[in-house]
């Protein structure tokens, strides 16, 4: 039968699918599409023991695993973001055009879409926190090797590139499968609402240090600094990792899936690369956006850059304690719902309105607006794989995240030949927020709820 809330949810995508009118129509298309989102009537709360089936044992360790989680997700977004940030400097010492510096973000991505699944795997095998402070030593390493790879020319750069992506691919499914050892949905929205705040927090530092600290260190020593600061905690992480691993994912138990297993996966895909999309491109290209379109410099570029990032971060805690509360009335997959269409409308609404915006501060509001919105996004699918595959949640997330990957490889370089082409953000935005409704249209038209393993 049809879950409660399914009707007014198809509501939403024709809604969005229907509608063709001007630019300046936005803001009122969000505000309708959200209060029918936000407004379905509450659906009893249904509290399935396969749901809330876990482990023994998870929650011992739960609390000190999500916290190492959330500091390792915070670094490789930082050490991701501080790249990113000292691009324009790159491109002008060293006369990186647009393709050079989207085939460095596709050779890091290339590195990271080859280790997400393996790394969720073992995540789940051996422990979240031993993959985490393994991966988050070797990509320090290299990050601190990036100024010398740079000297060597554009071939060594890529390949330190693409050895980061490697390290630092099982990053995000370790993280989640820690979180899976929560005991209750409750449990799991605010531990991935940490662990992703630790990651938006992190590209908003690596942005703020890189407008802080480019102009006074350069790029180079600040390279350095920031991977031996990664390499300490990864050493110290290592030594306490018995202390973080959760008793949950050393489980040697094999898993069998659904029935419906197939098709879910296929619509968790789509989802997850839509956020992966969305979220690569602005990380990867704000910096350029301001300094390129709007004529920042690169300290006001990557200043304003990190002002979205800073919002992702306050918005992955408010989601996480919102659907905390909305669960309190209503069952887990009508919460997840709603977290997708806000996390999806909002943003696409927001960069079609940036596609007309000259002004620095207008199109900062913009950003800081689809960002904030973009991070429902971990109350939305993070936290639904998690409720309905608990015993799983690191491959699936894995896989999903290998192929969102491969889509973000795509989506650099085709940002970066539509900018060379046009010379504009424009078709970038436009194209992206076209991406972020087939999100919610594929969530609530092909998501189901139940569990996706098999009981005994």
């Amino acid at each position: 039968g049809r879950n409660p809330g399914y009707c007014t949810g198809c509501s939403i995508a024709r809604i969005v699918t229907r509608d063709r009118g001007p630019p300046m129509r936005c803001p009122a298309l969000a505000t309708l599409a959200l209060t029918s989102a936000l407004s379905m009537p509450p659906v009893k709360r249904r509290r399935s023991p396969r749901l809330r089936a876990v482990a023994a044992g998870g929650g011992k360790n739960g609390g000190g695993g999500v916290a190492f989680a959330s500091t390792a997700m915070l670094l490789v977004s930082a050490h991701r973001t501080l790249f990113s940030a000292a691009m324009p400097e790159l491109q002008a010492s060293l006369g990186f055009d647009s393709k050079t510096v989207g085939a460095l973000q596709a050779a890091y991505l290339a590195g990271y879409g080859l280790t997400n699944g393996v790394g969720g795997a073992a995540a789940d095998r051996v422990g979240g926190a031993r993959v985490l402070a393994l991966g988050l030593l070797v990509w320090s390493g290299l990050v601190a090797l990036t100024p010398a790879a740079a000297s060597l020319g554009v071939t060594a750069l890529a390949l330190c590139r693409f050895g980061f992506g490697v390290a630092s691919g099982p990053a995000l499914p370790a993280s989640l499968a820690v979180v899976s050892a929560q005991p209750d949905a409750d449990s799991r929205a605010k531990g991935i609402a940490t662990v992703l705040c630790g990651f938006n927090v992190g590209s908003t530092a690596g942005l703020l240090s890189a407008a802080a600290l480019l102009t006074l260190l350069g790029w180079r020593t600040l390279s350095v600094v920031a991977g031996v600061t990664g390499a300490v905690v990864a050493l110290y992480a290592l030594t306490t990792a018995e202390q973080q691993t959760t008793t949950t994912q050393t489980t040697k138990k094999p898993v069998k899936f659904t029935k419906s297993f197939p098709v879910q996966l296929a619509a968790l895909t789509h989802v997850h690369n839509c956020i992966n999309w969305s979220f690569f491109v602005m990380q990867a290209w704000l910096p350029t956006y301001f300094a390129s379109e709007l004529g920042l410099d690169m300290k006001a570029s990557a200043l304003f850059s990190a002002l979205p990032f800073a919002t992702m971060a306050l918005g992955s805690l408010v989601s996480g304690q919102a659907s905390a509360a909305l669960l309190q009335r209503m069952a887990p997959f009508e919460v997840r719902k709603r977290m997708v269409a806000l996390s999806s409308i909002v943003p696409a609404c927001a960069l079609l309105a940036l596609s007309y915006v000259k002004s620095p501060t207008v199109a900062l509001g913009l950003l800081v607006t689809a960002l904030g919105a973009h991070s429902f996004s971990s109350a939305g699918l993070h936290a639904h794989v998690t409720d309905v595959a608990p015993q799983a949640s690191g491959r699936i997330l894995g896989f999903t995240n290998t192929v969102g990957v491969l889509v973000g490889i795509i989506a650099n370089v085709a940002t970066g030949r539509v900018l060379d082409a046009t010379g504009s953000f424009k078709a970038v935005f436009a194209l992206t927020a076209a991406i972020y409704l087939s999100e919610v249209v594929a969530f609530f038209g092909f998501v189901r709820d139940g569990p996706l393993v098999a009981e005994d």
